[in-house]
C-alpha cells in the first residue's frame, strides 16, 4: 500500500517484513483452522471487546482477523457503518496488517508518530490514541488484533495496557480451546473410523476360521484329540472376538456413547455361577460365591457375563497368590448387588477416581506381569451404566479392593425415570 509519506527506515523496515508475513501460507491455515472468518458475531468474543470498552473508558474496541486479502471484524465495540454491517477492510487499508511480526502497535497520539501519521487510515477513522496488540497461536503465528482506539491525545497508563494484555491472552485462551477441542473431534473421528474398520476386518477371518475349526471337527471326529484341539481353537478365537467387542465398546464409552444391549429374562445367580465355573478351569479354587436371595431380572445375558468375567479375572490376576475371592449377590427392593472382593495389594487412593476411565491402567498394574489394555473395568462401568445402574470401587489394606455393581432388576423403568 501506499503510504501518505516518506516512511523512516525503521518504519519502512517494519512495513517490508510484515507485508512478507502476509502472505505466508501457515499463517493463513492457521487463520483457516480457526474457522472465523465471515462467521457471525459471537458473545464470547463481544464480551470481552465491550468490557475492554467499559474498563479502558474507549469508544472503540475491536478484534480482528487478518489475512492476505481483507482484515475481517470478529469482534467490536463502537463499531461505525458501514464497518459494522460489512465487518471488512481491504487489506490496503488495514493498519493491524503491521502487527505481522508478532509486534504491538502502541500510540499516544498518531498524528505525531513517525510511522502513523503517514498511513491513509488514521485520518478517516478518527485515529489517535491507540493500543493494537497481536493475536499470536502457540506456534507464533499472528491470526489478527485485539484494539482500542481514543480520537484524542491520551497517555496509556500501565494499567491500560495490563488490561489489553489481558483480555488478549484471554481471546487466545478461547481461540486455543477452540483448536484443542476441533483436535480432539478429529481424533475421535479417526479413531471411531479406524477401530470400525478394524472389527470388521477382523472378524471375517475370525469367522471363516472358526467355521473352518468346526467342519473339520466334524469331518474327522474319529480322530483321537480332534475334539479336545477344535475346542481349544474354537476357545482362542472366540477370545479373540470379544476382546474385539471390548475394543469396540471402550471406543463408544470413551465417545460418550451407551454399550448396546439385547434385553430378556434371565438370572443373575445362573450367570454369575457359571461363569465362575469356568474362570475356575483357569483359576482353581480361587472363587467363593455367596448368594443371598432370588435374582430373576430383565437384563443382557451376556453384558452381565461380561461384568463378571472381567471382575473376577481382574481379582485373580491381581490379588495376593492362593487367597479366596469373594463374590456376592444380594438384593434390596428393586436393585440387586454383585459384589467382587480380594485381597492383596490395595489401590492407590489417587488412583481410584480414574480406574475406570478407558486405557487407564493403575501403577501396580503396569508393574506387575500381567498385561492389558485398560479396556475392562471401563466396559464393567460402561455395561453396568447401560443397565440403569453404576459400578464403584474401594480399597484399603484392612479390607482389601472390592468392586461393587448395582443393578435395577428391570432397567427400562429406571432409564425412564432418570
Amino acid at each position: 500500500m501506499k503510504f501518505l509519506g516518506e516512511l523512516d527506515e525503521a518504519s519502512l523496515g517494519r512495513t517490508q517484513r510484515c507485508n512478507r508475513r502476509l502472505t505466508d501460507p501457515n499463517r493463513l491455515q492457521a487463520i483457516r483452522d480457526t474457522r472465523l472468518m465471515d462467521t457471525p458475531r459471537e458473545e464470547a468474543f463481544d464480551r470481552l471487546a465491550r468490557l475492554a470498552a467499559q474498563l479502558l473508558n474507549v469508544p472503540l474496541t475491536i478484534m480482528s482477523l487478518v489475512d492476505a486479502d481483507r482484515q475481517f471484524f470478529k469482534a467490536d465495540f463502537g463499531l461505525p457503518s458501514p464497518f459494522r454491517e460489512t465487518r471488512t477492510l481491504p487489506i490496503d487499508a488495514s493498519l493491524c496488517r503491521y502487527t505481522l511480526e508478532g509486534d504491538p502497535i502502541i500510540s499516544s497520539n498518531a498524528p505525531a508518530d513517525p510511522f502513523l501519521k503517514f498511513h491513509p487510515s488514521t485520518g478517516p477513522w478518527g485515529i489517535v490514541a491507540l493500543i493494537v496488540l497481536p493475536l499470536i497461536n502457540p506456534d507464533g503465528h499472528v491470526l489478527g488484533t485485539f484494539c482500542c482506539i481514543q480520537p484524542t491525545v491520551r497517555e496509556w497508563s500501565a494499567q491500560d495496557l495490563t488490561v489489553m494484555k489481558e483480555l488478549t491472552a484471554s481471546i487466545m485462551t478461547e481461540l486455543n480451546l477452540r483448536d484443542q477441542l476441533q483436535k480432539l473431534k478429529a481424533e475421535q473421528n479417526l479413531r471411531d473410523t479406524f477401530i470400525a474398520a478394524l472389527t470388521h476386518d477382523l472378524r471375517t477371518p475370525l469367522t471363516a476360521a472358526k467355521l473352518s475349526a468346526q467342519l473339520l471337527g466334524r469331518r474327522h471326529a474319529d480322530l483321537p484329540n480332534v475334539q479336545s484341539s477344535v475346542s481349544r481353537v474354537t476357545s482362542s478365537l472366540d477370545h479373540a472376538e470379544r476382546m474385539i467387542q471390548n475394543l469396540l465398546d471402550a471406543s463408544r464409552i470413551k465417545a460418550g456413547k451407551r454399550v448396546g444391549l439385547e434385553l430378556g429374562e434371565c438370572d443373575l445367580h445362573a450367570v454369575v455361577a457359571q461363569t465362575l465355573d469356568e474362570l475356575a478351569a483357569v483359576y482353581p479354587e480361587r472363587f467363593v460365591l455367596k448368594v443371598q436371595g432370588v435374582f430373576k431380572m430383565r437384563a443382557d445375558p451376556l453384558g452381565l457375563r461380561r461384568i463378571v468375567e472381567n471382575l473376577a479375572s481382574n481379582a485373580a490376576k491381581y490379588s495376593a497368590p492362593g487367597t479366596p475371592i469373594e463374590v456376592r449377590l444380594d438384593r434390596s427392593g428393586n436393585q440387586v448387588r454383585l459384589q467382587v472382593r480380594n485381597q492383596g495389594n490395595p489401590i492407590a487412593a489417587e488412583e481410584l477416581h480414574t480406574i475406570f476411565e478407558p486405557f487407564h491402567r493403575t501403577r501396580s498394574a503396569t508393574e506387575s506381569a500381567q498385561k492389558g489394555w485398560g479396556l475392562g473395568l471401563p466396559l464393567v462401568r460402561g455395561l453396568a451404566e447401560a443397565h440403569g445402574g453404576k459400578a464403584s470401587v474401594t480399597s484399603c489394606a484392612e479390607d482389601g479392593t472390592c468392586f461393587t455393581i448395582t443393578l435395577p432388576l428391570d432397567p427400562a423403568s429406571r432409564l425412564l425415570s432418570a
